[in-house]
């Protein structure tokens, strides 16, 4: 995507709409965005916990000329039903769901963020076959017995607030964990796409049941039956990917799989340093092309 000289390179990227398609997976819609040519091999983005599919708009244009782009909103948060329980493999069958309905080959590569990481590495487990490759981006995989920082499942249930009006919703946004935002304008896009109007006023999109019944499972053990190729990406300031998680990774990777620092980043890469992680995906999947390419 070369760069307009009256428009910042992500107003360029937001004028490139996104066509938005729906597919039934266990009784929910799930909704999706696509852009470019689906003769291409495909890429898809998944989003993090409590976040949408709509965090990759400023992302996805950058990959068009060689992939069609997918990114779609797991259930339970977006713009896709809600369901009764949740957890990795359920959000995988999400993604499976869209990979079926447009008829995806093994030229796929999936990249998710923080929750969307481990939903990469369901598939690259379970589906691994019918992938290229997955990239997990700054999603913590800790040792086998550690003592977890955050256990999202335990943690006090507490409803969405309900706010008079868009505005005073959006005041209310914050990332978790919290970090520095230098660029508002990607920030405001990803708030615009979260809060909706509902019965009472208006608030976030994502069930807020979401943690609460959601089932962790091991991802160490899915570590160990790798379908496909595997790359990750973390933050140099990540206050999710801790020293423990590295060395545990690297330890378990044992120098096969890349392991990526984005220098300044913290967690949310996407908003932190996009052009960064742009070209760090771009350059790992050039090395995922066949010879010739």
């Amino acid at each position: 995507m070369a760069e307009s000289r009256q428009d910042s390179w992500w107003q360029q990227a937001l004028a490139v709409k996104p066509a938005i398609d729906s597919v039934n997976v266990d009784g929910s819609r799930i909704e999706y965005q696509h852009w470019g040519d689906r003769t291409k091999p495909a890429l898809i983005f998944i989003h993090g916990a409590a976040a949408h599919a709509n965090w990759w708009d400023f992302i996805a244009p950058f990959f068009t000329e060689h992939y069609f782009v997918i990114a779609p909103h797991l259930s339970g948060m977006g713009n896709s039903d809600h369901r009764d329980a949740y957890s990795s493999p359920i959000f995988a069958r999400d993604v499976m769901g869209v990979y079926e309905q447009l008829n995806l080959d093994n030229r796929t590569l999936v990249v998710g963020h923080s929750l969307g990481g481990a939903v990469a590495l369901t598939l690259a487990a379970e589906q691994g076959q019918r992938l290229r490759a997955a990239v997990m981006i700054d999603s913590a995989v800790f040792p086998p017995g550690a003592d977890l920082p955050f256990d999202p499942t335990k943690a006090p249930y507490r409803p969405k607030t309900i706010c008079d009006d868009y505005e005073t919703a959006a005041e209310r946004f914050f990332l978790l964990p919290p970090q520095p935002c230098e660029q508002p304008h990607l920030l405001e896009h990803v708030v615009r796409h979260s809060i909706a109007e509902m019965q009472g006023g208006w608030s976030w999109k994502f069930d807020d049941k979401l943690f609460l019944n959601m089932t962790l499972h091991d991802q160490n053990a899915e570590l160990k039956k790798l379908g496909c190729d595997l790359a990750y990406i973390h933050g140099e300031h990540s206050l999710v990917v801790s020293d423990l998680v590295i060395e545990h990774l690297r330890d378990e990777f044992a120098g096969k799989v890349p392991m990526v620092e984005i220098p300044d980043a913290h967690h949310h890469l996407l908003i932190d340093q996009p052009l960064a992680l742009v070209s760090t995906l771009r350059a790992l999947f050039h090395g995922w092309q066949p010879a010739g390419h």
